[in-house]
């Protein structure tokens, strides 16, 4: 990928498009993965079927919501509590 780190979005794009039998010279133009580095995802993922994959993508992107809904509650719950201190 063109970062250090690869989500598991782009992931996923890679190994549908290699799978589906395109050449690594376009996925390099396409997504700027090398040769060697198709290879790793493909044996860092091989139990993984795509269903699994795309499960966890879904999973990664509903933990970052809670994470952030999570945040601003707790936001939240210091203002009323600062709030209610000053009130009393």
């Amino acid at each position: 990928m063109k970062n250090k780190k690869s989500n598991e979005h782009q992931v996923l794009k890679v190994l549908k498009d290699y799978n589906a039998g395109k050449s690594g010279l376009e996925l390099f133009e396409k997504y700027g993965v090398y040769g060697t580095n198709i290879f790793e995802l493909k044996h860092k993922y091989k139990d993984l079927g795509m269903d699994i994959l795309v499960e966890l993508v879904n999973l990664n992107e509903e933990n970052s919501r809670l994470k952030t809904m999570y945040a601003e509650l707790c936001i939240q719950h210091r203002k009323l509590k600062d709030l209610l201190k000053e009130d009393f």
